[in-house]
């Protein structure tokens, strides 16, 4: 019998059209995802509706989403014809709920606001009617603020504290209220309930709270509230300092500053934003 010559086997995956394929399958994954976002931005919407904005074929849409629906990710009202979101896309978004940390969403915000403003950062938590310091960014100034991380802000006495009573809604706030016992850390420390509304008042028409040397003689602070999916407050971002760096004029732009933090801290953490805008990069 002649010799036959075997050529050698080559490494890795055959060389059928399994590659297409799986592209293909990576095409399909992605136009899946696709759908469930055009889908979860509305209460209902058509088959052809859902096409339009996704630009794919009738077709294809009513493929994908029939094995959505399989999954629980998608719901198909047959009365209507509608489709929303499923109950098997609720459970994999508590997913993120239960993980999410307030801490690492809001690093890169805090280490850039305090590159923008030189002084030190501090973002807390509410925890059984006070705040709790989490995370900090600290400025390099021979004289500036600092809290040690867990370190508990009243809420009377500190611009974090008044941010959150501010953002609270009226129940839970006279919840909060009837815990305070309003103790003196300074001269200028609000000693009583009718006071400290006031400031409250100031800050929902300022849009940020300020402490005017309340908490540490000759330390001032601007924070604003950061808060959750449903609007509730569940902890404050500020900006502290010597009394001496901070006049009338920098407190309003530190605040314009603080708000802004805060604004993507809330959106980041009750998922609005999925990503941090591009120039947050360089601060991870």
């Amino acid at each position: 019998m002649p010799d036959t010559e075997v050529a050698p086997r080559r490494r890795g995956r055959p060389a059928s059209g399994t590659a297409s394929e799986g592209g293909a399958e990576v095409q399909s994954l992605d136009r899946a995802i696709a759908l469930l976002r055009v889908v979860a931005d509305q209460d209902g919407m058509a088959l052809a509706e859902i096409a339009r904005r996704a630009e794919l074929p009738v077709s294809t849409v009513h493929r994908l989403l029939t094995t959505l629906e399989k999954r629980q990710l998608v719901n198909h009202d047959l009365s209507t014809g509608l489709w929303t979101v499923g109950l098997g896309l609720f459970r994999i978004g508590s997913a993120y709920l239960r993980i999410r940390k307030l801490p690492d969403i809001g690093r890169p915000v805090i280490r850039r606001l305090l590159h923008e403003t030189d002084e030190t950062v501090n973002l807390a938590m509410f925890d059984a009617m006070e705040l709790v310091v989490v995370a900090q960014a600290e400025a390099h100034a021979p004289v500036r603020a600092f809290f040690r991380l867990g370190a508990r802000l009243p809420l009377h006495a500190t611009a974090a504290g008044k941010a959150v009573l501010a953002a609270a809604s009226p129940s839970f706030r006279g919840a909060c209220l009837a815990q305070i016992r309003y103790e003196p850390f300074t001269t200028a420390t609000r000693r009583e309930e009718r006071a400290l509304m006031d400031d409250v008042a100031e800050i929902l028409e300022r849009g940020f709270a300020v402490d005017r040397e309340e908490h540490a003689p000759g330390m001032r602070a601007v924070a604003a509230a950061i808060l959750n999916e449903w609007r509730e407050p569940i902890g404050a971002v500020s900006v502290s300092g010597p009394a001496v760096r901070m006049s009338e004029d920098r407190i309003q732009r530190l605040g314009r500053r603080v708000v802004a933090a805060a604004e993507q801290m809330t959106r980041l953490y009750s998922g609005a934003d999925e990503n941090l805008p591009q120039d947050y990069a360089a601060f991870r």
